[in-house]
């Protein structure tokens, strides 16, 4: 809330504590100790009434601003709790509490300045006229609707099943062929909250089914740098994926959707060289079941340098960093 009217001039923001119960007992203030002096008198008044003995420990606020009690303001919130603490220092923006100590994770350096200039100052800044032009950003348009999860029916539910467990039997060729027919019934390309957008499945997929291949065109290893150099002075997102130390796909320019699967420290795919008749393919493999509407990832596994690239999959277990 801000301070729009009464007492100061200022419209400053200030916090709001709000404490609600179920049976319509409710207190706010802006002081998280008046709030729980509040509940503490009302437990009193109740005790008194019933002419039970009043318990020690309602004077919270003798025991928050001057006891030895660890009942303090942060514990009755629960942000003592480690859990609560693991969660919150995996926010964006946590990086910007500079006070604050970190006890599960660790602060990386993000590049430039709160507002996006690499300076530290916006004033300092060329003027850009145009925005960097994105060729794949309709894909992240808000308007395409990730697919619904709704329920099929049992006579369709039976014969995908059938149809997969059908072709998970078969040789990994036949596998791969099947892959290539029914690869755009399976997976689509929509808005994530991840990275902008994201590889989306549209229907059920089953542990260890193929996904999508990972396509582009193949290249030599001594090409990367040179590629990656003019795409990056082009402005277009490079997309690069090593098979061997000779050979690498690019799919920057001669990609499919696979080229828009995000990471994830959790993921529920994972990525595999399969040779099929004497040639290298890069497959994608459910890494468990996965159900339709739901965001399909793998774990990048880049190597460990000082440049850190910050991540955002908001996994469990997430390493805050993709290298």
């Amino acid at each position: 809330k801000s301070n729009t009217g009464g007492g100061s001039s200022s419209a400053e923001p200030y916090i709001v504590f709000e404490l609600t119960s179920e049976d319509g007992f409710k207190v706010e203030s802006r002081h998280m100790s008046e709030v729980w002096q509040t509940v503490f008198d009302a437990v009193t008044a109740a005790r008194a009434n019933l002419k039970m003995p009043q318990d020690r420990r309602t004077d919270y606020r003798a025991a928050a601003m001057g006891g030895g009690n660890s009942m303090s303001q942060l514990h009755m919130l629960g942000l003592t709790h480690n859990a609560v603490q693991y969660l919150l220092e995996q926010l964006p923006g946590s990086n910007d509490c500079q006070k604050y100590s970190f006890q599960f994770h660790r602060r990386y350096r993000e590049e430039g300045s709160a507002d996006g200039s690499l300076s530290g100052c916006v004033r300092t800044e060329s003027f850009k006229s145009r925005s960097p032009y994105d060729l794949f950003s309709w894909l992240a348009s808000q308007h395409r609707q990730l697919p619904e999860t709704d329920v099929m029916t049992p006579q369709e539910e039976i014969q995908l099943c059938t149809r997969r467990a059908t072709s998970l039997e078969l040789p990994m060729a036949m596998r791969y062929r099947h892959l290539r027919d029914t690869a755009r019934e399976a997976v689509g390309v929509f808005r994530s909250s991840i990275h902008g957008r994201g590889l989306f499945c549209k229907r059920d997929i089953d542990f260890g089914e193929m996904v999508i291949e990972y396509a582009g065109q193949m290249i030599r290893s001594s090409l990367c740098d040179i590629r990656e150099k003019f795409y990056e002075g082009k402005g277009i997102g490079c997309y690069m994926f090593r098979i061997d130390d000779d050979t690498v796909v690019d799919a920057t320019m001669h990609g499919n959707a696979a080229r828009f699967i995000n990471h994830s420290c959790d993921p529920n795919c994972y990525s595999r060289v399969v040779d099929i008749l004497g040639k290298k393919h890069i497959i994608i493999f459910a890494l468990r079941r996965i159900i339709r509407g739901e965001e399909l990832t793998y774990d990048y596994k880049f190597p460990i340098e000082d440049d850190k690239i910050p991540c955002s999959c908001g996994a469990r277990r997430c390493r805050k960093t993709l290298n």
